[in-house]
């Protein structure tokens, strides 16, 4: 089963990949205006409080234009996301968790591979902002975002996986969709 999640993930990053080759060169210029660290959390749909508390909590974005609140909110995700990794290791080798079946043993298994891949794509995701390939950058987020969300499906049908990875899958995808949004916001035209 994880090996077809693997290829599953190859080919969506593929996707990605080919999406971006066909969109507008990866060094061009931001065109966009430069945004707050209020104004471009008002650009977040529903998550305003979670941006302005997750990137005011870095002191650099006091000072940062629309590319560095990307790049700290998409550092953001990636904390969020290399600790949930750590903690369903954790859990994945706890032989004291009680109820641990096999279905939720392999529940476990998957997640970790895919929170593996979404640590992987944001990091890859930071040095691309870095690198002026905005869209490279957005396709990473929105990849490891994707991770996430299919971590969540993959374990619906399991009982007792919400106990243990509802709360932390939603809180990354949140950070995603806040960093993808203000990522995406560099590019937007004045």
């Amino acid at each position: 089963m994880a090996s077809s999640y693997a290829v599953v993930g190859v080919i969506f990053s593929f996707l990605l990949v080919a999406a971006d080759a066909a969109s507008p060169g990866p060094t061009a210029a931001p065109s966009g205006k430069a945004y707050s660290l209020q104004e471009a959390c008002k650009q977040t749909a529903g998550h305003y409080d979670l941006c302005v508390a997750t990137l005011s909590g870095d002191p650099s974005s006091k000072t940062a234009d629309t590319a560095g609140l990307a790049r700290v909110a998409i550092l953001a995700a990636q904390r969020n996301a290399s600790e949930t990794a750590t903690y369903l290791s954790s859990i994945y080798d706890d032989d004291s968790l009680e109820n641990k079946t096999a279905q939720l043993q392999q529940c476990l298994e998957d997640c970790g591979e895919r929170y593996e891949a979404a640590v992987e794509q944001l990091t890859d995701a930071t040095v691309a902002l870095d690198s002026g390939a905005y869209s490279e950058s957005e396709a990473l987020v929105a990849a490891s975002q994707a991770e996430v969300k299919l971590c969540q499906r993959g374990c619906q049908a399991v009982p007792d996986h919400r106990n243990v990875l509802t709360t932390r899958n939603r809180e990354v995808d949140r950070l995603c969709s806040v960093a993808l949004t203000i990522t995406k916001l560099i590019r937007t035209p004045s």
